[in-house]
């Protein structure tokens, strides 16, 4: 086999081809009716007893880049909003009426969180104290009753006792997930940040601290007592290496539950996402290394959906922040260096033998919607433990769930530009739609031939480097391409051996 790498300029492109799944499905995305929620961001929820409950996140749009500018108070939220989705009303209470210590974590952002039958558990986060006046990552695990904190806040009583917290070090993570297997908690990478963020550290006081670790433990909570058990650590500097992705719960070709890593941000040795998705189960972690999620890398709202007739796994991805958009006119990967917003919905799917294959849907984000959004699953339809959609329940064209808040953004790339202006958090619900009355699904899907491509950097001056791994010995033709489309430069024609292949070369172009 010939195997093709072309770049326009700094771009690189892949090939594709259209493919059928097994039991097939649309997804479709529409504006909800529902205009209640609150529009926020980067924050933890819960649903119960029919209600949708958020707290802590952000209410100003993405951060910005400059030193002692990003996360303000102005835009923390220090709400708890509890969402009636059927009468379409909300009510909301003030979480600074809370000791301090307990109502600066409850504010923060990117928090991990997790719920659990009626209690909601709130790891880490990162923000700014307000009793100190410095940037921290909180050592904080909240646990807050569901159903008190809904009588509460409905009746505008005192919402003091709806709240229990422990203090302990090893909370203190912010951009990581958690997730439960069985009885143990999972705690799964992220970071450290202390002092006020900034893209340039050196101009600000500013540390992060990566925990290259899976954090395993028990809560034990009677409702009054709030303790940990058990506490063990799993440890890898590389690949544990990210924060910043999503962990999604999933079904093995085994039958065995358990969840998967995809994506992360940064890798340890080049400012570039993670592509390879990790496998996280009770008696094993095992790094995909063979296989790329080319279309997001970042936190965003994601739908596990199982076909438990074939042993299909499904994972959903509504829009996000990426390195790759698909290029459908010329069925090309194009890459952007920057990691900017995309519109795409994307779904890996897991085979009845462990096979993961990437599709783009035919449908969209009807805007650059997505990063840090919630997903919330419609009650009518059936979800296994652990929060997965069974498809075979699935009949016809059914709403199954919405997705809430999230930053939209008006263009891919806003980071350098006007953050503040030109993003915001999202103050439309969205509902999703699984599809099966379509025969002919027209997905898209995305060639793996070429894993963990990276081309730095950018912008390049004298040396470009050119770093990917192929699966087997072929042969390779790598071009440079104007953004006109012209070819101004041929690199190689070689013969690439299995693995890791480095290309640096000089150009002036």
């Amino acid at each position: 086999m010939k195997l093709k790498i072309a770049f326009a300029c700094l771009c690189s492109m892949l090939s594709v081809a259209s493919i059928n799944a097994q039991q097939n499905f649309d997804i479709h995305i529409q504006p909800s009716s529902i205009t209640s929620a609150p529009a926020i961001h980067s924050g933890a929820f819960a649903v119960h007893g029919g209600k949708w409950i958020f707290l802590g996140g952000r209410i100003d749009g993405l951060h910005i880049m400059q030193a002692n500018q990003a996360f303000g108070t102005y835009g923390r939220n220090d709400s708890v909003f509890v969402v009636d989705p059927i009468a379409n009303s909300r009510v909301a209470a003030s979480v600074a009426q809370l000791p301090f210590i307990m109502y600066e974590a409850l504010g923060s952002s990117n928090m991990q969180s997790f719920q659990d039958g009626k209690f909601l558990y709130m790891v880490g986060g990162y923000g700014k104290s307000d009793s100190t006046s410095v940037y921290t990552t909180f050592p904080s695990l909240i646990s807050i009753d569901l159903d008190s904190i809904i009588s509460k806040v409905t009746s505008g009583n005192t919402i003091n006792s709806c709240f229990r917290q422990l203090l302990d070090s090893n909370f203190a993570v912010s951009g990581g997930e958690l997730e439960k297997i069985d009885s143990t908690y999972y705690l799964t990478f992220g970071h450290y940040f202390e002092g006020a963020y900034a893209e340039t550290p050196q101009i600000s006081p500013f540390i992060q601290r990566y925990t290259h670790q899976i954090r395993k433990f028990n809560i034990n909570d009677d409702g009054v007592n709030l303790s940990i058990s058990n506490y063990t650590t799993l440890q890898d500097t590389d690949v544990y290496h990210r924060r910043d992705y999503n962990l999604v719960p999933q079904i093995f070709p085994n039958g065995e539950f358990g969840m998967t890593a995809f994506g992360g941000v940064f890798q340890k040795n080049a400012n570039q996402p993670f592509l390879s998705p990790i496998d996280i189960t009770s008696t094993n972690v095992q790094h995909q290394s063979s296989f790329n999620e080319n279309l997001n890398q970042y936190t965003t709202s994601t739908l596990p959906v199982y076909d438990s007739l074939n042993n299909f796994m499904h994972t959903l991805f509504f829009g996000g922040m990426s390195l790759y958009t698909l290029d459908t006119t010329n069925q090309t990967l194009i890459q952007d260096t920057l990691v900017p917003f995309v519109q795409s919905i994307s779904k890996v799917t897991r085979d009845n033998v462990g096979g993961l294959t990437e599709y783009l849907m035919a449908e969209s984000m009807p805007g650059f919607l997505g990063t840090n959004s919630f997903y919330i699953p419609d009650p009518a339809v059936r979800y296994l433990p652990g929060g997965i959609l069974d498809l075979n329940s699935i009949s016809g064209n059914e709403r199954v769930g919405f997705i809430v808040g999230g930053i939209q953004s008006d263009g891919p790339n806003i980071g350098n530009l006007d953050p503040a202006g030109m993003s915001r958090p999202s103050a439309i619900v969205y509902e999703v739609f699984v599809d099966k009355t379509n025969s002919a699904v027209a997905e898209i899907q995305v060639n793996n031939n070429i894993n963990n491509l990276i081309v730095y950097p950018n912008p390049v001056s004298k040396i470009l480097n050119i770093d990917f791994s192929v699966p087997a010995s072929t042969e390779c033709e790598v071009s440079l391409y104007s953004l006109k489309g012209k070819m101004v430069k041929s690199i190689m024609n070689d013969h690439l051996q299995k693995g890791l292949n480095i290309f640096p070369f000089l150009s002036k172009e």
